[in-house]
């Protein structure tokens, strides 16, 4: 057990000082454990519509450098694979080195062991769930059901869609303990009038914080491959679903085979492995089925990460399948396995992945050309502050909050900027990628990708109508910063 630990702990290691820095999500994490309690935390905290629990884990280090604030969800991440092999050990001994093996070479879960988001944090405590609902339908001493009680609490005050999976889960624990069967009259209507209490006030919680989302969304649609490429994030070493999925499976054939023959495997064993597990697999399915209709509806984005919860149950089906099917099993986990590790040396490696909308990349990209005046698009100028001093620079701001007060004349802002001075334009190509003709012939484009592909189309046309000299044109990541001379 040892070595699966450490080797789970040098795959979260890897690569893990990122050049381009944390990325907008992880600065927003940072920004809201940074900001002092009574001075705007709580109102971070309800404005990115998330929960709190992260937030406050974070808080002690939000202070530290990029590598200690990732380290933090390098320890939940590493913490969850004796969890899943205690898990795991429910069933049987094999089983739990199972579970623990895939959690420690699982890509996905690698992944999100680097980044500061809660999802480490989250993998971690579902886990614990997971474990201590096995455990109370085993025996429901006051001990398991305190602590189960206490977890399905903390995931909920973790993440916010984590109520439909703590829901689910309830209901498989009632039905296991049959505890209607065991109640009087009294105590049955008391408990109906509890969880209509309870319901009411996830209802409430949940439907005002996706209705406040449902305005963010903009950015993703959904569609069958989401649900393809549930599975293959999961279980493949190639993650495609982190942010909109592709609009076919099969989208680069050079991937083909990391992304396909690990998905089977797993996919394969979760058939053999359903048997053991049905409650769980009607929880995690009934999950990720509600996400699927709340997406369909526009009120979320279809990602892998907000189904987190689930992979520890998709964990425990999987390695129940491959210990089922015993030498055939045993095979088919070393060849899963073995690929997870194998690909650590393609390019595709999960903790390789750059980080494009890293906000060091502008930071220092200002830092070496060290204009007189910055225009910021999409992001506020406060958000590169960790990377740069934007003292005795003059910035405007054409953030997403002042995007309508430049919509239609964003070339409007050259005339606030003196003559004969250095400007950098900071532009985030992910968010104004569209050509002039298919803004106006395209209805279906989103208002945030049609608005800034607009003001990047006329600042561009308005540089070079009048004759405004490029120094540097930096193109990196995700971002292309244009430093030029006004007249």
């Amino acid at each position: 057990m040892p070595f699966i630990i450490l080797l789970g702990l040098v795959l979260r290691l890897t690569y893990i000082i990122k050049p381009e820095g944390l990325w907008n999500d992880e600065y927003v994490s940072w920004m809201i454990a940074n900001t002092p309690f009574f001075e705007g935390f709580w109102n971070g905290i309800v404005k990115q519509c998330h929960m709190p629990l992260y937030y406050l884990y974070l808080k002690p280090f939000s202070h530290c450098s990029d590598f200690i604030l990732r380290l933090t969800s390098v320890i939940p991440g590493v913490l969850a694979i004796p969890a899943m092999y205690f898990a795991g050990k429910e069933y049987s001994k094999k089983t739990g080195y199972f579970a623990a093996i895939a959690t420690s070479v699982l890509s996905f879960v690698i992944y999100y062991s680097q980044e500061v988001r809660f999802y480490s944090l989250l993998f971690l405590l579902s886990a614990l769930l997971l474990l201590f609902t096995i455990r109370a339908i085993k025996e429901p001493s006051k001990k398991n059901l305190v602590i189960f009680n206490i977890l399905s609490i903390t995931v909920i005050f973790t993440h916010v869609l984590g109520f439909i999976f703590v829901f689910f889960n309830y209901l498989y624990f009632i039905y296991k303990q049959k505890l209607f069967s065991k109640c009087s009259r009294k105590q049955i209507l008391t408990g109906l009038l509890l969880t209509i209490a309870v319901l009411f006030i996830l209802f409430y919680l949940g439907s005002n914080i996706l209705w406040q989302r449902s305005f963010s969304q903009w950015w993703g649609t959904f569609g069958y491959t989401n649900i393809l490429f549930l599975f293959s994030d999961f279980f493949s070493p190639i993650l495609t679903n982190n942010i909109n999925a592709q609009p076919v499976f099969f989208y680069n054939s050079n991937i083909t085979f990391w992304l396909l023959i690990p998905t089977l495997i797993a996919v394969f064993c979760m058939i053999f492995g359903i048997k053991n597990n049905k409650g769980f697999t009607a929880v995690s399915f009934l999950t990720v089925i509600t996400l699927a209709i709340l997406a369909k509806f526009g009120l979320i984005v279809f990602i892998t990460k907000y189904s987190i919860e689930v992979l520890p149950v998709f964990i425990i089906i999987m390695v129940c399948g491959a210990a089922r099917l015993k030498r055939t099993g045993l095979i088919l986990f070393i060849l899963f396995v073995t690929l997870h590790l194998l690909s650590f040396f393609s390019p595709y490696y999960v903790t390789k992945i750059m980080r494009h909308e890293g906000n060091r990349i502008v930071g220092e990209i200002l830092n070496a050309r060290k204009p007189q005046n910055a225009i910021f698009t999409y992001y506020a100028p406060d958000r590169f502050l960790r990377y740069t001093d934007l003292n005795g620079i003059k910035t405007y701001d054409i953030s997403k909050t002042y995007r309508f007060k430049y919509a239609e004349k964003p070339e409007q802002i050259f005339d606030e900027i003196p003559k004969n001075q250095t400007v950098s334009l900071i532009i985030l190509n992910t968010v104004s990628f569209y050509p002039e003709d298919e803004i106006n012939n395209n209805k279906d484009i989103p208002e945030m990708f049609k608005t800034y592909s607009h003001i990047k189309n006329k600042l561009y046309d308005t540089i070079e109508n009048r004759n405004y000299g490029i120094l540097y044109s930096d193109n990196i990541g995700g971002w292309t910063v244009l430093t030029f001379k006004t007249k």
